[in-house]
């Protein structure tokens, strides 16, 4: 299964929203920590940090792994939404 090759650890959800995607991958991680922005439309009880894609109040390699399924789409310049997402994860981009 993918999930269990590419998912463990630490996960920081970027566009966490209700952090539903924990019922797909929440198996393999030991934390989910779920990151959105302050306007969005979501209930924002579930959001642990708020930020945004381009900037991720975390220091360097604070997450094992980063998922996002809904945002990129949406960004004016994923490449650098790319790039902190692998900061994140202790990755060069």
């Amino acid at each position: 299964d993918r999930a269990a090759r590419h998912f463990s650890g630490r996960m920081l959800e970027i566009g966490c929203g209700t952090k539903s995607k924990g019922l797909l991958v929440g198996e393999f991680v030991k934390e989910h920590v779920g990151l959105d922005h302050e306007d969005c439309p979501h209930d924002k009880s579930k959001i642990d940090l708020f930020g945004t894609a381009y900037a991720i109040p975390s220091p360097d390699a604070s997450y094992d792994c980063v998922l996002s399924t809904a945002v990129m789409e949406h960004l004016e310049e994923p490449g650098r939404a790319l790039a902190e997402a692998a900061r994140e994860a202790g990755l060069k981009f």
